[in-house]
């Protein structure tokens, strides 16, 4: 589907640590509540084991997005609860909707965000988006 390199990235990326540190108290209730399923994660690591495989993420999102709010600090605590070396996750933040687009046109505003957010390659329709 899609056809992404990890060095399609420009812009400068956060760290999990980076983002809680950054959004801790806007996000800090979803992050301490979700509990992911511990025998999906077990899965998930013995799997890219298997197929001595990496998981590179990254998540394309904004501070003002409740979706982002919600499920970027899940995403977080899942990677972190995985504690393996084999996972990779990166936050690309920043990115505007430009409100007086036309029809046809990107959401997205192309000189305030990340230019991610307009690169057709990563096809950006909603936010988060994780890729």
């Amino acid at each position: 589907m899609y056809d992404l390199k990890w060095n399609d990235l420009v812009s400068p990326t956060m760290s999990p640590d980076e983002y809680l540190k950054e959004f801790g108290d806007k996000i800090a209730y979803n992050y301490k509540t979700y509990e992911p399923k511990t025998d999906v994660l077990e899965e998930i690591k013995d799997f890219l084991k298997s197929k001595k495989e990496s998981l590179k993420i990254v998540a394309l999102g904004a501070d003002w997005c409740p979706d982002c709010n919600r499920n970027v600090p899940r995403m977080i605590k899942i990677v972190k609860l995985m504690k393996s070396k084999d996972v990779t996750f990166h936050i690309l933040y920043g990115i505007m909707v430009n409100a007086l687009h036309k029809p046809g046109e990107t959401i997205w505003h192309k000189t305030r965000s990340p230019p991610e957010a307009v690169n057709p390659k990563f096809a950006l329709k909603a936010i988060p988006t994780f890729y």
